[in-house]
């Protein structure tokens, strides 16, 4: 396991997360949701996927509140239990921008491409810095493009997003905007459906070698993360498929997919 770099007080230097993503690529990655997942479940499944070799550790949600006076302990109790890099990965609220734990080593500032409100596009992260929420020692951010796949009500409400389609060529269209604006990764999602293997294939063809692909969304096999990894993603992600009682064997399951095995392999 790669060794934390010290990165604890004023003008301590961090570990470069993103270059730490593109060196482990061939992964899966969990997401824990700290307004529904007990601290003490988070940190045993902390100890777990750091065991499994997984690289990072996401906390993230997409409904939040009281997230100033919830999440410093959370995140200090989930980083205590392990040294993979903790990102984190919520919404932004208006008037408040991104919300920020200084002590987390990263957090993903995504870019809603397919919202109808250009807050959740681009001003969301200029508000974020006017507030001085992202200036050091913030965690490192990480720019991604957020696409949402299959109809989803709830991001729609919260966020105004409308699911892209599937279909060649609106995929295109997005990927090559994604490469344009050389974001440093793009995150696809899917609540309620699945991303297509092809979708993240015209996506993998489009984007640049240093941008990274995550794919996520209803991932509860090892065939699943196959067929991800096959099509060019990075990093598939899951949540659900550990929120359950028998998350240890669920764990197991995901982390006994081939391609998983092979690049790990790889690294050692």
């Amino acid at each position: 396991m790669e060794a934390t770099a010290e990165h604890d007080g004023p003008g301590a230097k961090r570990r470069d997360v993103l270059a730490h993503l593109r060196a482990h690529r061939g992964h899966v990655i969990h997401v824990v949701d700290p307004f529904k997942v007990e601290v003490a479940e988070a940190v045993q499944k902390a100890r777990a996927v750091t065991a499994a070799g997984m690289p990072a550790l996401l906390l993230a949600s997409t409904d939040y509140e009281d997230f100033e006076t919830h999440m410093p302990a959370y995140l200090n109790a989930v980083r205590a239990a392990t040294d993979i890099p903790t990102i984190l990965h919520f919404p932004p609220i208006p008037g408040r921008g991104f919300p920020v734990v200084p002590e987390a080593e990263s957090m993903m500032l995504p870019a809603l491409l397919g919202s109808d409100d250009p807050y959740y596009v681009w001003k969301s992260l200029l508000e974020t810095y006017a507030l001085g929420n992202g200036v050091p020692p913030a965690p490192q951010p990480l720019l991604s493009a957020a696409l949402t796949f299959g109809r989803d009500d709830r991001s729609y409400a919260r966020m105004g997003t409308r699911p892209v389609a599937q279909d060649e060529q609106s995929v295109l269209a997005y990927a090559q905007r994604a490469r344009q604006f050389g974001f440093d990764m793009v995150y696809l999602y899917s609540r309620n459906e699945q991303v297509t293997t092809r979708t993240c294939e015209l996506f993998r063809e489009v984007l640049a070698p240093e941008q990274l692909l995550f794919a996520s969304g209803g991932v509860r096999t090892p065939e699943q993360v196959d067929a991800y990894l096959q099509a060019g993603a990075d990093y598939v992600i899951f949540a659900g498929a550990l929120e359950t009682p028998d998350w240890r064997a669920a764990l197991d399951r995901l982390c006994s997919a081939g391609q998983l095995q092979r690049r790990a392999l790889s690294l050692t």
